[in-house]
């Protein structure tokens, strides 16, 4: 399957062609805000959703990407099941993909308290507005038993919601932790193949702090010299600028793994983008949004990864000693889809670790407008220089170029009823190279 047919897809297209897909699903939304009411708003409401997925190909499966269930409270909501949700600050729209939580892989099913986007404090006249969550997930399904997920975000707004310029910045932490698997037993990464998951570690994992002791009866000195579990996440900054024509956003989003990512050692690594699309309420027009983006994780904080040393380089992203399929689930990337799983690459450039490629410079430009008034469009461009990893390099580096160039008809005498077609393709040393179409027809009730 051509890279961005696939990409960003939230698990459910397959690696393989020929492929069909049969999909079906339903949402009860929250109740919208009537502002030409003088009543107060609701101050709770609920909503619901679910999709199935049906995939027929060389190995056919049924998949179920979203079944939610959420209540707010003003501005607070709790949420239980798996959902579509981006990590990180960006253009959520035409994005490559965010570096921390891209959309890549199917949703991770959890429970998550949290704000409802950016809520303004009155007590800065909603000069400061506060987008943040806490997460407790689990890795169902997955080739390690037992392991949870947990996430916690803060992102701040600065500046009025009306105001023409705003600032944003916030940090993002994951860490996947517990579970037991039968490549552990025997390994010094574990205890007799379990790693730590009793509720005591729990405030370990929340601060990202080393244990007490080196070595105890539940953990070996893996963690004892480092932390609890596959910890990661970004730190995200941007700039907003309203205009009369459209609005523009300027973002940064540094990946860490460590002390020394935190500390910016690493940098530049991260994913920066530039975006501009029409304001809400314009006239739609032959170009509607654009998005430029430049990925780089080259840096990972020097080459040589050292215990005794205060900051330790060679972060190897999303690869992981005791998580064989690092920051993955169900055989896809978490993260950006630039950093890919050894089953996408061509066999001469798979090595030994699950993610063979993970240093990568690359470019991309999305685009989307629309032609007349009733056909959507949408291109996205993406060209990587790849290094394979500090300890495994690609000597010389590969060179990939992707392109994918779709259509959306709005069918006038079919309320509802969108017709797409898609062309995509790959050229390069590593992807296998392929052209290939993608044609459905959606209806919505």
């Amino acid at each position: 399957m051509p890279f961005w047919l696939r990409a960003n897809q939230w698990g459910t297209v397959p690696l393989t062609t020929p492929a069909g897909t049969l999909r079906a699903g339903f949402r009860r939304s929250y109740t919208p805000t009537d502002t030409t009411k003088t009543s107060r708003p609701r101050r709770f409401d609920w909503t619901v959703g679910a999709q199935v997925v049906g995939n027929a190909a060389t190995e056919s499966r049924v998949l179920l990407p979203e079944l939610y269930a959420k209540g707010r409270w003003r501005s607070i909501e709790l949420a239980v099941g798996r959902w579509r949700q981006l990590t990180g600050l960006g253009d959520s729209t035409l994005s490559s993909g965010f570096i921390n939580g891209s959309g890549n892989a199917i949703p991770i099913p959890k429970v998550q308290l949290a704000t409802r986007g950016y809520v303004p404090l009155g007590f800065t006249k909603r000069f400061v507005a506060i987008n943040a969550g806490f997460v407790h997930g689990w890795f169902t399904g997955a080739y390690i038993h037992g392991a949870y997920l947990h996430q916690k975000y803060v992102y701040l707004r600065l500046g009025k919601p009306a105001s023409r310029f705003k600032g944003y910045l916030g940090i993002n932490h994951e860490v996947q932790w517990a579970g037991q698997a039968d490549y552990l037993i025997g390994s010094t990464a574990a205890v007799n193949g379990k790693l730590p998951s009793q509720f005591n570690y729990y405030p370990a994992v929340v601060l990202g702090t080393r244990p007490d002791s080196w070595e105890t009866a539940d953990y070996t000195s893996f963690d004892g010299a480092y932390w609890f579990g596959n910890g990661l996440g970004s730190m995200d900054l941007g700039v907003e600028m309203k205009t009369a024509t459209g609005t523009w956003l300027l973002y940064h989003q540094h990946i860490y793994e460590d002390l020394s990512g935190l500390l910016w050692i690493n940098a530049p690594d991260g994913l920066t983008g530039l975006s501009w699309h029409r304001n809400a309420g314009s006239r739609p027009g032959w170009l509607n949004r654009i998005v430029v983006e430049y990925l780089t994780t080259t840096n990972q904080s020097g080459s040589t990864f050292d215990y005794n040393a205060k900051y330790q380089g060679a972060d190897n992203y999303f690869d992981h000693g005791q998580y064989i399929q690092g920051w993955s689930y169900m055989g896809r990337t978490i993260g950006t889809p630039f950093i890919m799983p050894q089953n996408e690459v061509v066999p001469t450039a798979r090595t030994s670790q699950f993610f063979p490629n993970n240093r990568v410079q690359m470019g991309y430009v999305g685009a989307a407008g629309q032609l007349g008034s009733g056909v959507d469009w949408t291109v996205r461009l993406s060209y990587s220089r790849n290094y394979g990893t500090f300890s495994e390099p690609y000597l010389p580096s590969l060179d990939q170029f992707s392109a994918l160039v779709s259509a959306q008809w709005h069918l006038p005498r079919m309320a509802g009823t969108q017709l797409t077609a898609s062309l995509a393709a790959d050229q390069g040393q590593l992807l296998p190279s392929t052209i290939g179409g993608f044609v459905s027809l959606r209806k919505q009730w």
